[in-house]
């Protein structure tokens, strides 16, 4: 029988995986032993649910992030009018950086687009 739930101990340890900054830590704050967590790390089903779980944590700081990228960007073109010339400099010169960035990027997705549309022609 193929295993398709996991234990209370199980799902609190992947909380407190994705919480501490090791294996370890996570295993003591999940009141569980290492030798448990890495015996369900070897599981498949254990490692899934972990890794949906990773993906949807970064997914959730990644939209917060994005959400607050036009008021990051209002700040720093802001920054452009202040009187220290050092400050205007540094941020003129972030903005310059961040626009060569995206335009590097831009180009490379639209390089890698057309590469694949010539592999789906063959």
């Amino acid at each position: 029988m193929e295993k398709t739930k996991l234990t209370s101990n199980q799902l609190r340890t992947i909380t407190c995986i994705l919480e501490s900054n090791s294996i370890e830590a996570a295993a003591k704050k999940a009141k569980v032993s290492r030798a448990s967590v890495y015996n369900w790390l070897r599981d498949n089903f254990f490692k899934a649910r972990l890794e949906r779980e990773r993906k949807a944590l970064f997914e959730e700081g990644l939209n917060a992030l994005k959400g607050a990228t036009a008021k990051a960007a209002e700040t720093l073109i802001g920054l452009l009018e202040c009187n220290d010339r050092n400050t205007k400099r540094l941020v003129a010169k972030e903005i310059i950086n961040m626009a060569i960035k995206v335009t590097e990027i831009h180009e490379l997705e639209e390089r890698i687009c057309r590469l694949e549309e010539l592999l789906d022609r063959n």
